[in-house]
């Protein structure tokens, strides 16, 4: 909620929208810094889970991931804007990239401590 009040308020500020939630919500601007803020939000817990082998954390992050491209294809597709959308798109899809190369799903308990069991037994 902190990130997306501050992509709110800056868009407010440096983009001149209206404080409204209307004017806000209608706002590709604050639509585009959305997608790219949650996105980043999803590539950190899905790192941190994948480094701390948190399988919960790294589907959360995947859940908003999921929650980032209906939105995609619901809101900013819907609408006929030009740059934002633009940016939108291949911001998402570049960081998409980056978490499937940065951060696999970490394996689940049952498989590491079979795999540890077998490295400590060899």
């Amino acid at each position: 909620a902190l990130f997306t009040l501050m992509v709110m308020r800056s868009a407010h500020h440096w983009g001149g929208v209206p404080w409204h939630s209307a004017a806000l919500f209608e706002s590709m601007l604050v639509q585009a810094g959305l997608s790219i803020v949650w996105t980043l939000i999803a590539l950190a817990l899905m790192l941190f889970g994948h480094l701390r082998a948190r399988r919960e954390l790294w589907l959360v992050g995947a859940a908003l991931i999921a929650l980032v491209v209906a939105k995609l294809f619901f809101v900013e597709l819907g609408n006929r804007g030009g740059l934002e959308r633009i940016v939108s798109f291949i911001g998402v899809g570049v960081l998409l990239l980056v978490v499937g190369y940065f951060a696999p799903l970490p394996p689940r308990q049952a498989e590491r401590e079979a795999t540890n069991e077998q490295e400590s037994g060899a």
